[in-house]
């Protein structure tokens, strides 16, 4: 993959953020000089009706958010909001406008999938696949449903747990809090007052 498209690949896998959140990131939205370093979605790319994109709000409501980064998110924001202003775009086209995704596609992710089937890889991952990556790595990590709906931005816990609800392996919290329930360890379990 091109240097110019490592850093965004990474931001959009790193957070989950949507492709039309991620390109309108600027400086601002930033606190790096906190115990916790934050992001904070403000805004997000838009389509026009008769065409052509401008920034408005994000998707819905609760797509405004905030994300607490790591220390290795923080280094990646600090070296892209380096030199640039306040309001800048915090990642552009080599031309340095905003990115529009199609061009993204036709000259960084499809080359980089390219090169990748060459060398073996099997599946064609979608851009907006880095944001179910993001979402799977917090289910395995076991961060609860409703973190990941918040973290995300979905205005529904319902839209979480209709996409990502299959991913949970709940069979063995399950056996247990049934075994707990039922135990003699359990004051209140049912089985001392059966």
């Amino acid at each position: 993959m091109r240097v110019d498209a490592v850093d965004i690949v990474d931001a959009l896998a790193s957070t989950g953020l949507r492709w039309g959140e991620v390109t309108a990131l600027q400086p601002r939205d930033f606190t790096f000089a906190s115990k916790r370093p934050t992001l904070r979605v403000q805004r997000a790319w838009k389509r026009r009706g008769e065409g052509g994109t401008f920034l408005g709000a994000p998707k819905t409501k609760k797509s405004r958010r905030t994300l607490v980064l790591t220390a290795e998110q923080v280094r990646l924001f600090q070296r892209a909001c380096l030199g640039k202003k306040p309001t800048d775009l915090v990642f552009t086209a080599p031309e340095g406008g905003a990115w529009h995704s199609g061009v993204f596609y036709a000259h960084r992710w499809k080359p980089a999938l390219d090169a990748a089937n060459a060398a073996g890889l099997t599946k064609r991952p979608r851009i907006h696949d880095l944001r179910h990556t993001h979402a799977s790595w917090l289910i395995a990590g076991k961060v609860p449903l409703p973190v990941i709906q918040a973290r995300l931005g979905h205005e529904s816990i319902t839209t979480t747990v209709d996409r990502y609800g299959h991913l949970l392996e709940s069979s063995d919290e399950v056996v247990a809090a049934v075994e707990w329930a039922m135990s003699a360890a359990n004051p209140q379990g049912l089985a001392k007052t059966a």
